[in-house]
């Protein structure tokens, strides 16, 4: 397929469902940034705020180092351009799924139905509740990553979806799930369903991301669990 499910398109319309835990944004203080990983975090915080609200191209290497309290060397001392620091937002966001991912996959006892709802809340669902600006502004500002950069990103994006896809083939090849196509056309999918949920997200709300991995959870496996014949 030439693009994976989360790198796929969705228009959706606005809902007010979701509650996040308090995370700092906005303007950063100078006194948080006085070592240099506070520098940096300072930096990528309010490039991520800047880049949400004005989008990548309007948002200036200047007004980054502005909004953190830093000068503008302070910002080349930790990335080595605009281009890097978008590489690095979706680090933060793609190195955390992966690890919630990961953890997951470790458990050997678990069946592979119990192994894909712990997928879909942990790795994700959940993750917004932390990243959704991040992956907000990773999905709108993309396309101004240069191919090569973008093919380092593939790499990460690949394997958390070859977790989805290994599951569900062993689903189906131990009579769990349904033969209801390609795994990976089924992996896709379940993807694709979580990972635009940003578009519709509000953090506000009374239900939390995790939550919202639940519901999906029990929808998308209750169709896919194999059942008898005669059930």
């Amino acid at each position: 397929m030439a693009h994976s499910a989360m790198n796929g398109e969705l228009n959706s319309q606005g809902g007010s469902f979701v509650a996040r835990p308090k995370v700092s944004s906005g303007k950063t203080s100078g006194r948080r940034v006085r070592d240099p990983e506070g520098a940096r975090r300072a930096l990528l915080e309010n490039a991520v705020a800047l880049f949400e609200r004005n989008g990548y191209a309007a948002t200036s290497v200047q007004s980054i180092a502005d909004a953190a309290e830093l000068t503008k060397g302070a910002f080349y001392h930790h990335f080595e351009s605009k281009e890097d620091l978008l590489y690095r937002v979706h680090d933060e966001f793609i190195n955390y799924q992966l690890g919630r991912a990961r953890s997951v996959m470790a458990d050997k006892e678990q069946s592979p139905d119990q192994i894909l709802r712990r997928l879909i809340t942990e790795a994700l669902l959940e993750p917004m509740s932390i990243y959704k600006a991040e992956i907000t502004v990773f999905m709108q500002e993309r396309k101004f990553l240069p191919t090569d950069v973008f093919a380092e990103i593939q790499q990460k994006r690949d394997e958390f979806e070859r977790f989805f896809v290994d599951v569900i083939e062993r689903g189906m090849q131990e009579g769990v799930f349904r033969k209801k196509g390609p795994a990976r056309l089924v992996a896709f999918g379940i993807i694709g369903m979580g990972a635009w949920t940003h578009v519709w997200l509000d953090l506000k709300g009374s239900v939390t991301p995790r939550e919202i991995g639940t519901i999906y959870a029990d929808i998308l496996i209750d169709g896919l669990i194999e059942r008898p014949a005669d059930a």
